[in-house]
């Protein structure tokens, strides 16, 4: 799964493998739902946060910038 930020382009996209573990998805949903404080993210999301691929992030920019 792959989150892209919206607020600001200064934001990179958050790569969250194991998302469709229940407990993940719960805590993403908690994350991306919470607009108090949508910077700090839950333990497990941190936990499963990786760093992908050049061509993985290349084809989340392209489809990015499709979708602008």
């Amino acid at each position: 799964m792959v989150i892209i930020p919206v607020a600001s382009d200064a934001d990179e996209p958050v790569w969250i493998g194991g998302a469709n573990v229940d407990e993940t998805t719960a805590d993403v949903v908690t994350w991306l739902s919470d607009d108090t404080n949508p910077v700090r993210r839950p333990a497990l999301v941190d936990i499963r946060k990786f760093s992908p691929t050049r061509l993985n992030r290349h084809e989340v920019e392209e489809e990015v910038e499709r979708g602008r």
